[in-house]
């Protein structure tokens, strides 16, 4: 693995608490059991890698407390991960410290990168949250589990999975097949369909827009427990309908679009 590494160190003090939910990942707590009384103060530092691309097929992306933003480019050989960390917690002191136990670490396996957050399994308050900017070649599957944040996909020629807990999920310009899984916020999408591909997104609570093209080829279904549906400016055969689900034959049909909310609402617009 070719890696280059930067880091920088800034300690800022807030004037507003920042509060979080945090999750453990790895074995060993934090090793202080006292609780922090809050997060005014944070320490940050920057870490970047960049690892060629050579039979690689794949990114895995496993994060706790991210906003996640990852951008194809055209004609790109490598991947770039650049990462914020931050630890909130009640004095500089305490937060430079315990940013030594939130770390990110890459690996470069026979087929896929694979990237994971690393933090306490207790925070006993402090909040560790990790910013990922990621640009990568185009044609890369990306596969993204995230606990809380935003997660942004842009110009992806490759399927995309990204199951998120608390927060946004966007697609924009996604040329291939789409599987999103949301408990809490909203899905902003743009996908344009290969023949034979599949959309399947889903959430309890909250809005999933999509935006696909007028020549789509799919069968789209729609349904939720409590909400409304809307479908704009396609061209729509063999609707069937009711207050809570819809379906309908897209062109002649050749892919999957399926759509599930129990609390929300669902709108589908051709472009």
């Amino acid at each position: 693995m070719k890696s280059t590494l930067s880091k920088f160190i800034v300690l800022v003090f807030m004037t507003t608490c920042i509060f979080g939910i945090n999750y453990g990942c790895n074995d060993n707590p934090s090793d202080s059991g006292d609780n922090v009384s809050n997060t005014n103060f944070e320490a940050v530092e920057s870490i970047s890698f960049e690892i060629n691309v050579m039979n690689h097929s794949r990114l895995r992306l496993e994060a706790i407390n991210s906003n996640i933003n990852i951008a194809g480019m055209s004609n790109s050989d490598s991947v770039i991960i650049s990462c914020e960390k931050r630890v909130g917690s009640e004095s500089t002191e305490d937060a430079e410290a315990h940013l030594q136990q939130l770390d990110v670490v890459v690996q470069d396996l026979s087929n896929e990168i694979f990237v994971k957050t690393v933090q306490p399994q207790e925070t006993y308050g402090r909040n560790y949250m990790v910013s990922y900017t990621i640009t990568l070649p185009k044609n890369l599957e990306i596969l993204i589990h995230n606990i809380n944040g935003t997660v942004t996909l842009d110009s992806i020629d490759n399927i995309v999975s990204v199951n998120n807990v608390n927060g946004q999920i966007v697609l924009e310009e996604i040329f291939s097949s789409a599987h999103v899984a949301l408990v809490n916020g909203q899905i902003e999408s743009k996908v344009t369909l290969p023949l034979d591909g599949t959309i399947d997104m889903s959430i309890v609570n909250g809005i999933i827009n999509l935006e696909i093209p007028q020549s789509t080829s799919a069968e789209l279904s729609a349904s939720l427990v409590n909400g409304t549906i809307v479908v704009n400016n396609l061209d729509l055969q063999n609707i069937v309908s009711s207050l809570t689900s819809f379906q309908e034959i897209l062109g002649d049909g050749r892919g999957i679009i399926s759509l599930s909310t129990v609390n929300g609402n669902i709108k589908v617009i051709g472009f």
